[in-house]
This record gives C-alpha cells, structure tokens and sequence, in this order.
C-alpha cells in the first residue's frame, strides 16, 4: 500500500515544496543576522539591568557552588552577588574581581530574599554545570555574566528557523516562509530578554520546538516520533518554568485535531503525547503540591506588602483590563532595563491591534489552513488566559494589579508569528501585494528592532535623550564587560548581517513574479487547496516536488 493510500479518502494531497539552496541561504543569513542581534544586546545590557537578572545569577551561583535548591521564600542572596550589583555601575571590567575574590571578600548570605527558587531548578543547574566546567571561580564575575547571557543567546538564536519551517508547513509557500522570520527583529524585548540571564530562554525555544512538532501532526505527519517528541517537548518545558504548563492543551488539541488519523487513533496518540508530558513533566509540580500544598509557591510569599482596599471598594474590572493591555503590549514589544524604559506606547498599540485584528479579520475567509490555525491558535490563547488569571488572582490576594508580564507570552510567539503569517497570506492574495507586504516586513521589523535598541541605549547610557552623545558612548565603552573593541565588532558584523539579509530577502520576495515580458500578471497555476470533500494533507512520505 502506498503513502497516498494510507491517507483518508477525503484528503487532497498537497505535496511538500523542494528547499531550495536560495532558500537556505536567506534562512541561515536572517538567523545569522538574528543571532548577531542577541550577542549584541549581551554586551549593550548593563549588568543585571535585565528583568530579574541579578536573582536568576543569583540562584545559579548557589548551585555551582554546591548549595542546595532552598524551599521558596528561603534562599538568600549571597552577599557577593550583592556586591556585585552594587558595583557593577562603577568599576570598569578590568578592575571587577573574580568570583573567588568575590566570595573572599563577601563571603555568607544576606537577609534579602532570592524569590527563584520557587521555580524548578532545572535551568539553573544546567547553568551551574556550564559555569562549574569553565571554571567558576577563576572567572572574572561579570564575564560568568556575560557566559550565561551567551548561553542563552545560543538557546534563543534558532527562532527564525523554526518559525521558517513552522509557517513552511503550514502554507506550502517558500517564500512566506523565509520572511516570516523577521516579524523576531519587531519584538526587541525578545531579544533583550533572550539575551539576558534567564530561565526564559530555554522557554521561548521549547515553546518553538513544541509548536513546529505541533504543527507537523496537524498538516498529516503521521509518524509516531512526531507525537513522542511532541509529549517530550512538553515535559521538558513543564520541568524549567510555569509559563510552559498551558500549553498542556495545546499538546492535547494538536493530535486531536490531526484529520490524516483516524479518531481512534488520534485518541490513543493523544493519550501518549500527554502521559509522556504529565509523568516526565510534573515532578517538580507534584513536589510542590506535596511539600508547600500548593503546586505553584510564591518565592515572595508574606513579603510583598498588600495595600488596603479603600472603603467600599473590591477589584476594578475595567481598570484591570485597562492595565493588563497597557502592560502586556509594552512589556511584549519592548520595555527594557527594569520595565524603565519602555517603547512609545503609538508604536506598542499599533503592532498589536494590527496582529490581533489580521488574525481575526483573516477567519472571516475560507482559507485552506483555517482548521489548523484554530488549532495552533489553542497556544498563544490558554497562554494569554493563564497570565490573565493569574493577574487576576494576584489582584485579590495584594489588592494591587501586578505581574502584567509580556514576555510570558513569548513560550507561543512562533505560534503567534505563524498564525499572523497565515492570516496575512489569506487576506493578501493578489500577487503583487503580497510581495509588497513581504517587502514591507523585511525592511520594518529590522526597523522597529533597531528603535528597539536605541530606546534601550537611550534610557541606560544618555538619560533617555534622543541622540548619541560622546559621554553616553564613553559610558558604554566604560562598563561593556568585553571591553569597546568587542562589542564595535560584533555590531559591525550584526549591521552587515542584517542589511544582506534584507537584500537577500528582498530579491527572494521579487522571485516568480508571475509577470511576463511586458509587465502584465500571468495567468496563475492553480494551488491544491482544501475542497467540500475534506482538508488538505501534506505528508511527507510523498516525493518532494519542485
């Protein structure tokens, strides 16, 4: 029996467009040019000036030097990551001691309180093991920094590549797929905190991975190691941080939904992707619940001060919602530093009520993919419901409206990209438009992500004045842990990087313009697509075609 006839009789075979090496080639430079961008905004960061930085060092020092993983609300700062932080703004690296001498010198812990071990310990002893074998205490400290930063860097900088093969699958159209990657360079909180030490990178990948494996099963993979490495991306995400275990319903809605299986099937491969997430994944959970009778604990428990409600008053719905959107779109796009620095809320609003009304606006058309986007869309969705309940809760419990975070969003921004992609692909279905729209991604985001940058500059090293002064360049030079030379390099590299990119980008956008010798638009061939007798399949024990 052949590949086509183990599918349904109702599918229509869609077959899986050749990569070709052009193709290639513009993914592995945007992803070069991206992974460029993280290692700059690495060495542009001041020290701990990251959301949490300096608890995260925190909480990976105490592992790699051999403490234990303290119940939440019990770890302390050590008095060396103190000084540390209170150093960091005025001595140059030269002068910044090892982190033996650091200890020497500011040995023991502080009352102040590490509120992350409330989270698994998992990317931290994974990045005590990094520090242990590179030998920790002969490191300067803020190169242990900068070693971890970069070892984030390296967990993020695959992003384009899965939104690539993520939008690839789910459109059939090369040249969607290979731009679709720069809508990364638009959301420079990404990389500030991708770049940063956090236990959300490892996160944002896992996230990627699980949706890429995710999307595979809905557009008629049906293979077996897709589906078991669908319930382990899971488990290992529920095992580094919280944000991963909404996704729990995606996993489930994925297989499912996947039409080239039938129910009985899909039943019986969703009850595997979830028992290898639930069993693998939930130790910790299952820890909490046992140990602190609650399986999500608050590091900060009893120690964040609850503000009276004045009389007669309770929880305002209407300003939540008021604050949750102002806070989640500006600390989704960008707002750096310690959420001091925030992206002109003009531009922070119109990104996301351009994304939020295309996808909506796109389901108003019948468009092959729209039982698979509904399905991904279970991602971002259960996401956004978990913070949002979150918040809520926190809102009762502190009477105040906080944690409106919108880099927890990150774990289903592939989805989130690969959804807007669709939408625009289905509302732009003249030709020449959509190559317009292409061009127009290619060279905004970059744009947008450069404004990015400079916000972030402006706010730590010229007091948020627009312009580039010589003093705020010899402030950067002064305090960049690498030295100036390093990071002049880096952006040189990283700004080449990303204009051929464009330039790459903007020519592959030009390619089979369907136009003749004179101009005019030529007669399209028709594209499979979804019919009255059922979804289209693509599966990948068809022959590739050109």
């Amino acid at each position: 029996m052949t590949a086509a006839e183990r599918l349904p009789a109702t599918a229509v075979v869609v077959p899986r467009p050749r990569v070709t090496r052009r193709e290639v080639v513009v993914v592995a430079v945007v992803t070069l040019a991206f992974a460029l961008l993280l290692v700059v905004w690495a060495l542009v960061t001041p020290m701990f000036q990251a959301p949490d930085e300096a608890a995260h060092v925190d909480a990976v020092l105490h592992l790699a030097l051999g403490g234990h993983w303290d119940a939440p609300g019990q770890l302390h700062y050590l008095n060396a990551t103190r000084a540390a932080v209170d150093s960091a703004a005025s001595t140059p690296p030269l002068q910044r001691p090892t982190v033996g001498a650091l200890l020497a010198v500011h040995p023991g812990e502080s009352v102040l309180v590490d509120q992350m071990s409330q989270h698994p310990p998992t990317y931290y002893l994974a990045a005590a093991v990094v520090l242990r074998i590179l030998h920790l205490h002969d490191l300067r400290w803020d190169v242990a920094v900068v070693v971890l930063r970069l070892v984030d860097a390296l967990l993020v900088a695959p992003l384009p590549v899965l939104v690539w093969a993520t939008v690839r699958r789910l459109t059939r159209a090369p040249r969607l797929a290979a731009v679709a990657p720069f809508a990364l360079f638009a959301v420079p909180q990404l990389a500030q905190i991708g770049s940063s030490v956090t236990n959300e990178a490892p996160v944002f990948l896992l996230g990627g991975l699980l949706t890429w494996f995710g999307v595979r099963i809905l557009t008629g993979d049906r293979r077996w190691w897709t589906t078991l490495a669908l319930g382990l991306t899971f488990a290992v995400l529920a095992s580094v941080k919280a944000t991963g275990l909404p996704a729990v319903l995606f996993v489930a809605v994925a297989v499912l939904a996947a039409r080239a299986l039938p129910w009985r099937a899909r039943l019986a491969r969703a009850g595997v992707a979830l028992a290898i997430g639930v069993v693998l994944g939930s130790w910790w959970w299952v820890h909490s619940l046992v140990a602190f009778h609650t399986p999500l604990p608050n590091g900060l428990a009893g120690l964040t001060p609850v503000t009276p409600w004045p009389p007669g008053s309770t929880r305002n719905p209407g300003l939540f919602v008021d604050q949750q959107w102002d806070g989640l779109t500006r600390s989704f796009w960008g707002e750096f530093g310690g959420f001091q620095f925030p992206m002109t809320p003009i531009l922070t609003d119109l990104l996301s009520l351009v994304a939020l009304l295309a996808i909506a606006w796109s389901f108003t058309r019948r468009f092959p993919q729209r039982g698979a986007v509904v399905a991904l869309g279970a991602l971002p969705a259960s996401v956004l419901l978990a913070v949002v309940a979150y918040d809520w809760r926190s809102y009762g419990g502190l009477h105040q409206i906080g944690g409106t975070q919108g880099r927890f969003l990150f774990v289903a921004l592939v989805a989130a990209i690969a959804m807007s992609a669709v939408a625009w692909s289905a509302l732009v279905v003249r030709p020449v438009l959509r190559r317009r729209a292409a061009r127009v991604l290619v060279f905004a985001a970059p744009a947008v992500g450069a404004y990015g940058l400079s916000v972030a500059y402006r706010g730590e090293y010229e007091q948020t004045n627009l312009g580039i002064t010589r003093p705020g360049l010899a402030h950067l030079a002064y305090t960049t842990p690498l030295g100036s030379h390093t990071l002049a390099v880096v952006g040189v590299l990283m700004a080449v990087a990303v204009v051929v990119a464009v330039v790459l980008a903007w020519r592959w956008c030009g390619l089979g313009s369907g136009r003749d010798t004179t101009g005019r638009e030529a007669p399209r061939t028709p594209v499979p697509s979804v019919t009255a007798t059922g979804p289209a399949i693509a599966t990948d024990r068809l022959p590739d075609v050109d």
